[in-house]
């Protein structure tokens, strides 16, 4: 039952990874409100699918911190640091995937001055969604990095995950203090692809 449980995980893993990357396939770039209530459809679809994807992911962070050792306080700590990023992303995605398409939609043929004070708003809104960004990528990294190093020390994958997942964590990790721009949708997805290869790689880890 518990190896039967960790390879359910390992499927979790990679149901949530494939729905990541369908999620940053269709998001679309930013714009005016004109252009915001015009992409709304599609803003929230692709949004809804990113939210539908946590749960499978942390299910698959479960099965991961499971097949090193929950009795492993490294491996427990990673699990919550990157269920917390989860969480953040979680925010972020209701924030600027629900919350603004309903904002704007309310916002057709309205005035220019109530236009102007809800470009105010979205300007807000946007900031706020950087910062749950922020925090998502910098935990993401960080439970990374102390997983691959346990993979690293117990052996339990191939040493090519581990290093991959050293690589990625502490990559972003340096081009996010260095200032480079991983919150707008270019840098986001580079960040999102990066991290969904590795999730899927030890999601087939975990059927095995």
């Amino acid at each position: 039952m518990k190896n039967q449980l960790e390879k359910n995980a390992g499927l979790s893993m990679i149901v949530g990874s494939l729905l990541g990357v369908i999620t940053m396939v269709l998001h679309p770039a930013g714009g005016d409100i004109n252009h915001l209530i015009k992409i709304s459809p599609v803003i929230i679809s692709s949004h809804t699918i990113a939210i539908i994807s946590v749960p499978f992911i942390i299910l698959g962070f479960w099965g991961l911190s499971k097949r090193i050792g929950m009795d492993r306080t490294l491996s427990v700590l990673a699990l919550i640091t990157a269920s917390l990023g989860l969480f953040a992303a979680l925010i972020a995605a209701a924030t600027n995937g629900l919350t603004v398409p309903f904002f704007v939609d309310s916002l057709a043929d309205s005035s220019q001055q109530k236009t102007e004070v809800a470009q105010v708003v979205l300007s807000y809104s946007f900031s706020l969604n950087k910062a749950f960004d922020f925090i998502f990528i910098g935990a993401i990294c960080e439970a990374f990095l102390m997983w691959s190093v346990l993979l690293i020390k117990h052996k339990i994958f191939p040493k090519w995950i581990a290093v991959l997942g050293i690589a990625l964590g502490l990559g972003f990790l340096i081009m996010l203090i260095s200032g480079f721009t991983l919150v707008d949708l270019h840098g986001f997805r580079l960040f999102m692809f990066g991290i969904m290869a590795w999730t899927l790689a030890i999601g087939v880890k975990l059927r095995n």
